[in-house]
C-alpha cells in the first residue's frame, strides 16, 4: 500500500516546534567554572564527527535483564561492541559548547543567558525553522519509542513535506527577520506577535500547497493558546476535502513528558486512516480528535483542551487506532460558503441604507492571493454585572468604543497605508440573554450605522446558541464563544464587505435601519451554518 504524503506547516509562537534551552554540560565546564552538580550530566541529541566503537556494558537496559541471562546468547565478553556512525542519526551526548565572551576559554552557556539583554538574551534561538528536526528526533526514538519497543513510527506511517508558512524561527544570516519571516514567544522580551497580514500569507500558502494536488493530507503546528483561532479560520477559508489537523503541545520537544510528539503521531495515523468526508478541519490533542469550531484550550497543561457550545464537539479518539464517532454538520473546507476559492477578487456591498448605490474593494491580488488589509480588525467588548458607571444609555460613555470606531472610520479613509478595509465588533453579553449596558448597546449601534457589524455572544463558553432576533442591529453569534465569533466575523466580511452605513449614524432614518436589518441578516445567515 502507497503511504500517503502529508505537508506539515509550521506556524507561529508553537510550542511544538520549540526545545529548551542549550546549556553547557558539566562535562563542558572547566575547573573555573560553576558547575551544575545534579546527579546526572545533563544529554542533548547530538551528531558524531566521525565513526566510533563503543563497549556497551551487558544487562544495562533493564534492572532484571540479567536475571533473565540464561535466554541471552553469551558472546564470551562482559560487554557488547557497536560502531556507531554519523549516518546513525543523533545520539544523546553531552553538551559541551561554550559562549564567546571575548576570553580564552569562553563560559558556558547557561539558562539564565535567556533574560540577559546584554547578550540579547542569549542570541540564539530556541525554536525549529521548521518541523523536520522535530520529526527526526521522534523517528530516532530521542524522546521514546513506540509501543512495540521500537521507533520510526512516523516514517512508517506517511512521507511528509515541510513547508515554513509562519514558522517560529528563522535563517537570520540569510536575512530571515523576527516578526517579518519567523514568531518566536520567547525569549519573552523580544517575542513577536502578528497582524493580519500574516494571517493572510498563512492563507495564501496552505491553499497554494493544497491546489499543488501532491499531498493526501495536511497538519498545521502552532503554539496552544492560539491554535483554536488559526485551525477555525482554516476550516471557513481553506478548500480542500482532504483531512486537515491542526496540532500543539503544552511542552516543549525534548521537555520531560512533552505531549506535543505524540499529538504529531496520532495526527499522522488520523490522516493515514483515510478519516470520513466531511470531518473538516480538526484538532488533535491527547487522543481526542476535536472539531475545529468546538476547540478550545482551558488550561496550560495536557488534557488542558475542552469542547465548548455545550453540544459535543469531540469526535473521536486517535491513538494506535483511530475512531470517528461523530461528524460535523455544519459547513467547513469544501463546504464552507466562505473559502476562499468561492470569493471574488472584489467585494460589493450597499454604501449608504439610503441609496442602491455600491462600492467595491479589492480583497485578492491578481493572482486570486487574499490581500492582508482584507482582513477585518475586529474588537471584543465585554459587558459585566455592577460596570455601569450611571445609569443612562449615553453611548459616548463607552469611551473605548467610539475611539475604536473613530479608528476605523480614519483607517477606511486612508487604505494606502495598508489599514484595514473592514472594521467590527464582538459583544461577549450576558449568558443566555445576550444584554448588556444600554450605553454600549447604544455605541454598538454608531458602530453598526457606521458599516461596522457587531456580533453579540454570551459571556464564557455558554452552553447553546443565542437567542436569535431577526429585527436588532446585531449578528447574533449562536453558540460560539467571542473568540471564534470573531474569526466568524472577519471571513464573513470578505463575502460581505461591510453593512450600509447611515448619513448621520447617530440619528439613522427608517429606510437606512431597515437596510441594515436586510444587510445583517445575510451576515446571520453564515453564523447560523458555520
Amino acid at each position: 500500500m502507497t503511504k500517503p504524503k502529508i505537508a506539515v506547516f509550521s506556524g507561529p509562537r508553537s510550542t511544538i516546534a520549540n526545545s529548551p534551552t542549550l546549556v553547557t554540560s558539566d562535562k563542558g565546564r572547566l575547573e573555573t567554572d560553576s558547575y551544575l552538580q545534579r546527579r546526572f550530566d545533563h544529554l542533548v541529541p547530538q551528531y558524531l564527527h566521525e565513526p566510533v566503537t563503543v563497549r556497551i556494558r551487558k544487562y544495562s537496559a533493564h534492572p532484571l535483564e540479567q536475571d533473565a541471562e540464561e535466554v541471552y546468547h553469551d558472546n564470551g565478553e562482559n560487554f557488547f561492541e557497536v560502531l556507531l556512525t554519523p549516518e546513525d542519526g543523533a545520539y544523546l551526548l553531552p553538551y559541551v559548547a561554550r559562549r564567546d565572551d571575548g576570553s580564552g576559554t569562553g563560559t558556558p552557556f547557561e539558562e539564565s543567558d535567556l533574560r540577559n539583554p546584554d547578550i540579547n538574551y542569549g542570541g540564539r534561538q530556541t525554536f525549529f525553522p521548521d518541523a523536520s528536526k522535530v520529526f527526526e528526533d521522534i523517528d530516532r526514538g530521542i524522546s521514546g519509542r513506540d509501543s512495540k519497543g521500537t521507533v520510526g513510527v512516523l516514517n512508517s506511517i506517511a512521507d511528509y513535506k515541510f513547508i515554513r508558512a509562519l514558522p517560529p524561527a528563522g535563517y537570520t544570516k540569510n536575512g530571515e527577520q523576527a516578526g517579518v519571516d519567523f514568531f518566536p514567544y520567547s525569549p519573552r522580551p523580544i517575542g513577536k506577535f502578528l497582524t493580519s497580514a500574516s494571517l493572510a500569507k498563512a492563507t495564501n500558502i496552505v491553499q497554494s500547497a493544497i491546489n499543488s494536488g501532491e499531498f493526501d493530507g495536511f497538519i498545521w503546528l502552532e503554539g496552544s493558546p492560539h491554535l483554536e483561532e488559526t485551525l477555525y479560520w482554516f476550516s471557513l477559508l481553506i478548500d480542500t476535502a482532504l483531512p486537515f489537523v491542526g496540532v500543539s503541545s503544552q511542552r516543549p520537544h525534548g521537555e520531560l513528558s512533552n505531549d506535543g510528539d505524540r499529538n504529531i503521531v496520532d495526527a499522522a495515523r488520523y490522516i493515514a486512516s483515510q478519516p470520513l468526508t466531511g470531518m473538516g478541519a480538526v484538532g488533535i490533542v491527547d487522543e481526542q480528535i476535536f472539531a475545529a469550531r468546538s476547540f478550545k484550550k482551558g488550561d496550560a497543561r495536557p488534557g488542558g483542551y475542552r469542547s465548548t457550545g455545550g453540544h459535543g464537539g469531540v469526535l473521536g479518539s486517535a491513538n494506535n487506532e483511530v475512531k470517528i464517532w461523530y461528524k460535523p454538520v455544519y459547513k467547513t473546507l469544501s463546504t464552507s460558503d466562505l473559502r476562499i476559492t468561492a470569493i471574488d477578487s472584489t467585494v460589493s456591498f450597499q454604501e449608504y441604507g439610503d441609496s442602491d448605490n455600491e462600492i467595491s474593494l479589492q480583497i485578492k491580488d491578481d493572482d486570486g492571493s487574499l490581500i492582508g488589509n482584507a482582513i477585518a480588525s475586529v474588537h471584543l467588548i465585554k459587558y459585566g454585572h455592577y460596570m455601569a458607571e450611571e445609569d443612562s444609555s449615553d453611548p459616548d460613555l463607552e469611551v473605548d468604543i467610539i475611539a475604536r470606531i473613530n479608528r476605523g472610520i480614519n483607517q477606511e479613509h486612508f487604505t494606502a497605508d495598508q489599514s484595514p478595509l473592514f472594521h467590527g465588533f464582538v459583544l461577549e453579553a450576558a449568558a443566555g440573554s445576550g444584554s448588556a449596558l444600554p450605553s454600549q448597546m447604544s455605541a454598538l449601534a454608531i458602530a453598526t450605522f457606521n458599516g461596522f457589524p457587531v456580533v453579540r455572544v454570551g459571556r464564557g463558553d455558554h452552553e447553546g446558541p443565542l437567542p436569535a432576533n431577526p429585527l436588532d442591529l446585531t449578528i447574533e453569534g449562536s453558540n460560539l464563544d467571542a473568540t471564534k465569533a470573531r474569526v466568524l466575523l472577519r471571513a464573513a466580511m470578505l463575502k460581505l464587505g461591510r453593512l450600509p452605513k447611515a448619513r448621520d449614524p447617530r440619528n439613522p432614518t427608517s429606510i437606512e435601519r431597515e437596510a441594515t436589518v436586510k444587510a445583517i441578516s445575510k451576515f446571520q445567515e453564515l453564523f447560523d451554518t458555520h
